[in-house]
């Protein structure tokens, strides 16, 4: 775990866009309280629908959320979502990115559109490549679940095995954050 903070943070990606009424809205509400059960801080870019879901699951269960905006959004008209505790705001979408991805120390991934695939896959080249050490990338639902297989069946021998095992693929907020755990156990080494 980082010097800088004393708790694990999980990022959380997922559909900007989503009414509280949609059954995905309950997904990642549920999702963000199983992370701030555990005392697991919930990062996310921190606007509106799955990234308000999770933070507002998070902290209605008494956990830290920290948002990453940036000012290419914030000139468009979003703003925070009230359950935010931490912001932390980049000039860009780009710097957004690096730092939202750079903060987490095991992602989760629920269903989007092209910002969550770019964050999913933005995270799984830097591990790739060793710019980050390794972390769960945990891909949450039919979408992810159905689009990778298409991509790992379409590109063939372009992509190898331990690219493959990068991603671990779920149905429930109990599945990811199991995964997770066992990742943070590793970490935190035989006396945790």
């Amino acid at each position: 775990m980082p010097v800088s903070r004393n708790r694990f943070v999980v990022g959380v990606f997922g559909a900007a866009f989503l009414e509280e009424s949609h059954p995905a809205f309950q997904t990642a509400f549920t999702l963000g309280s199983e992370i701030a059960r555990r005392g697991w801080v919930t990062a996310s870019g921190g606007y509106g629908g799955t990234m308000a879901a999770a933070s507002r699951g998070a902290a209605e269960a008494g956990g830290h959320t920290i948002g990453v905006t940036c000012g290419t959004l914030h000139r468009a008209g979003r703003r925070a979502n009230p359950w935010i505790r931490e912001e932390i705001h980049r000039p860009t979408v780009r710097a957004r990115l690096t730092t939202l991805v750079g903060l987490a120390d095991a992602c989760v991934a629920l269903d989007g559109g092209i910002g969550t695939l770019t964050e999913i896959a933005f995270g799984a080249v830097q591990i790739q490549t060793g710019e980050l050490s390794p972390r769960p990338l945990v891909l949450m639902g039919k979408v992810w679940d159905e689009t990778f297989q298409t991509f790992f069946r379409s590109a063939g021998p372009h992509i190898k095995a331990a690219d493959r095992a990068l991603f671990s693929f779920v149905s429930s907020p109990t599945e990811a954050v199991a995964i997770i755990q066992k990742h943070f156990d590793r970490l935190a080494g035989p006396s945790h």
